[in-house]
């Protein structure tokens, strides 16, 4: 009898343990369908500037994905694998399924350590539509890196202020384009629970092997504020400049500005209209790319935009958005079909996290 009630103990312990493993793991997923129209008939499908709902007039899947947790005191990890557009047209061929897969340790506490692969630290907006305001992108958000390869070390300092240092392999890219490394930074403030003040930067040579190297600071500078419950707002803005980059002048720096104001206003727990406004001024087209102007002068891409949207949460894990925008580049640059300066979209998307 004594060995089965130690039979028995000795069980319960190890079932115990193995629970308690299991609690440290989450599985979660997320889903976006869409359908999306704009005026700007190139002849590509694929649409200028949209790295979300990327496709016109069909119905598409933006995304699917499902992620693994493991949380503990001093180790933690993750990897979220996805398929659908989003990964198709913006991430790499050959790292197109791998969203994240990291590994951290915390040698200290409030101090981790993590590597492998991230989502971008910089923005106002986030690269999936379940965590932004509206489906659509700004065109600041565009052409920021949207993941990155490397080390984190971050800190928590006090329950208001955090930062981290990101040590990466270059902007926008898994696999190291050269032999130089960029060096990131974040530092956060939250001095309140409805206010938040983060600012980031990535630093490094981003020109590919065999090419002379150019040094390129970015700057980004984000503002989170809820004045009520009802009521969210966005401000995000970046300065980048690249050295020996100038349109005109080789020997000059090249700088590029653009900036976002967005604000969500909720009635109700299951509705709410968000409104954002954006500009993008990339003068010597270092990030953007040359545009032959009409007058014929070369210049980057200079532009502004309006977005209205809806969204309704029939539960708090599933969406249903439709959205209005106006974008308009430079009375110059007629990029748009039929030799226009300007097109209007419209996206509808259902999105439902589990």
């Amino acid at each position: 009898m004594k060995k089965i009630l130690i039979l028995l103990f000795v069980f319960a312990s190890c079932s115990a343990a193995i629970a308690q493993d299991f609690i440290k793991f989450s599985l979660g997923g997320y889903v976006d369908t869409y359908y999306c129209w704009d005026n700007d008939k190139n002849g590509n499908s694929l649409r200028q500037f949209s790295s979300i709902a990327p496709y016109r007039e069909e119905f598409r899947l933006n995304i699917a994905q499902v992620s693994l947790k493991y949380n503990d005191e001093k180790v933690h990890g993750a990897i979220t694998l996805q398929y659908g557009d989003i990964p198709s047209v913006n991430w790499p061929a050959s790292q197109q399924f791998i969203q994240e897969a990291y590994a951290g340790f915390q040698p200290a506490k409030r101090l981790w350590i993590d590597a492998g692969y991230f989502l971008t630290h910089i923005g106002a907006e986030g690269v999936l539509p379940k965590g932004n305001f509206l489906t659509s992108l700004a065109l600041a958000t565009f052409y920021e890196p949207f993941y990155q390869s490397g080390v984190r070390v971050s800190y928590e300092f006090s329950p208001k202020f955090y930062g981290a240092i990101h040590l990466l392999n270059g902007y926008n890219v898994f696999t190291d384009n050269n032999k130089n490394k960029s060096i990131g930074l974040t530092l956060g403030y939250k001095p309140k629970n409805n206010l938040e003040i983060i600012y980031n930067n990535l630093v490094g040579n981003e020109m590919p092997s065999g090419v002379n190297g150019k040094t390129r600071i970015y700057n980004n500078l984000v503002v989170k504020f809820s004045p009520s419950k009802k009521v969210d707002i966005l401000l995000g803005g970046d300065v980048a400049i690249q050295e020996k980059s100038g349109l005109t002048d080789t020997t000059s720096s090249a700088v590029m500005y653009s900036g976002l104001a967005a604000v969500k206003f909720k009635p109700t727990s299951k509705f709410s209209v968000s409104l954002r406004g954006e500009i993008f001024n990339d003068k010597d087209g270092f990030l953007s790319g040359v545009i032959t102007q009409s007058d014929g002068t070369s210049s980057g891409l200079k532009a502004y935009g309006v977005t209205l949207g809806f969204e309704v949460r029939p539960v708090t894990n599933a969406y249903f958005r439709m959205e209005g925008r106006y974008l308009s580049s430079d009375n110059n640059q007629k990029i748009f079909f039929d030799s226009k300066n300007a097109r209007i979209e419209a996206i509808t998307n259902i999105g439902v996290e589990f």
